[in-house]
C-alpha cells in the first residue's frame, strides 16, 4: 500500500502572493520604523520592534539611565517574545495553493491594533496630564503595550511573507536574505525586501519627525498605518 507523499517545506511555508500582500509588508515596516522611533524617543530610549538593540542596550552598564535601561529593554522583551508566541499559535503556517485563511488576517492584525489603540489612549491620558513625560512605570507600561502590538505585527509579516526571509519589525534578516539572494543570483522578492529596508527608515523618520511637533499624536501614525495595511489584506479579491 503506498503512503501519501509527505508535502515539503517549500510547499507547506510557500507564502500568500500578490501585490496586495507586498504593499501590506511596506506599509508595516514603515510603522514598526515609526513605532520604534516613538519608543525610543519618548519612551526612555527603547525599542519594541528591535529586540537585539534592546539586549545590547540591557549589557551597557555603564550607560546613563542603566537601571531604568533595563527594566524597559526587559519589559519590550518578555512582552514581544510573549506576543510573538501567542501569534504563532493562533494563526496556522500558510499552505501551498491555498490562500491564507481572512480569519488568521484578522486575528492577528485587530490584536495588533488593538494594542497600539491601548497605547495611542494611554499615551494621550499620561503624556496630557505630566506635560508630555511619563516616569518608569507609565513608561514600562507603554513599552509593553508598543511591544504587544509589533511582537504580533511580526507574526503577521512572517505569516505574509513564508520562507522568503522577510521581516519588518527587524530588517537584518531582510537585508541578509536580500544580499543572499543577489550573491547566488536567486529568484526571489528583492525589491519587495529592498522596499521594506527603504520602507523602515522612512518610517523612523516620519515618527521621529512627529514626536518632535506633535508629541501627543506620535503614536498614531504606526496604528493608521497597520489599519490601513489590515484593509489592503482583507479587502475581497478582484474576480
Amino acid at each position: 500500500m503506498t503512503s501519501a507523499p509527505r508535502t515539503s517545506t517549500t510547499e507547506r511555508h510557500a507564502p500568500p502572493s500578490g501585490p496586495g500582500v507586498h504593499v501590506a509588508l511596506v506599509l508595516l515596516a514603515v510603522a514598526s520604523g515609526a513605532a520604534d522611533a516613538f519608543a525610543f524617543l519618548q519612551l526612555g530610549g527603547i525599542f519594541t520592534a528591535n529586540m537585539t538593540g534592546n539586549l545590547v542596550l540591557a549589557g551597557m552598564f555603564t550607560r546613563p539611565g542603566w537601571p531604568a535601561t533595563v527594566a524597559g529593554a526587559a519589559t519590550a522583551v518578555v512582552v514581544f517574545a510573549a506576543a510573538t508566541w501567542w501569534g504563532f499559535r493562533a494563526s496556522p503556517p500558510p499552505r501551498a495553493g491555498v490562500r491564507y485563511p481572512r480569519r488568521s488576517i484578522g486575528v492577528l492584525a485587530a490584536t495588533a491594533i488593538a494594542a497600539q489603540s491601548a497605547l495611542v489612549g494611554v499615551w494621550a491620558a499620561v503624556s496630557g496630564v505630566r506635560g508630555g513625560t511619563v516616569d518608569l512605570a507609565w513608561s514600562c507600561l507603554l513599552v509593553a503595550l508598543s511591544a504587544a502590538a509589533l511582537g504580533v505585527q511580526t507574526v503577521l509579516a512572517k505569516r505574509l511573507s513564508g520562507a522568503s526571509g522577510l521581516t519588518t519589525t527587524f530588517v537584518t534578516g531582510t537585508l541578509t536574505s536580500l544580499m543572499e539572494g543577489i550573491a547566488e543570483h536567486r529568484q526571489g522578492s528583492r525589491l519587495v525586501q529592498a522596499a521594506v529596508v527603504v520602507a523602515l527608515v522612512a518610517g523612523a523618520v516620519a515618527g521621529t519627525a512627529l514626536a518632535h511637533v506633535a508629541p501627543p499624536v506620535a503614536p498614531l501614525l504606526p496604528l493608521v498605518l497597520v489599519a490601513v495595511a489590515t484593509v489592503v489584506l482583507l479587502r475581497p479579491p478582484r474576480r
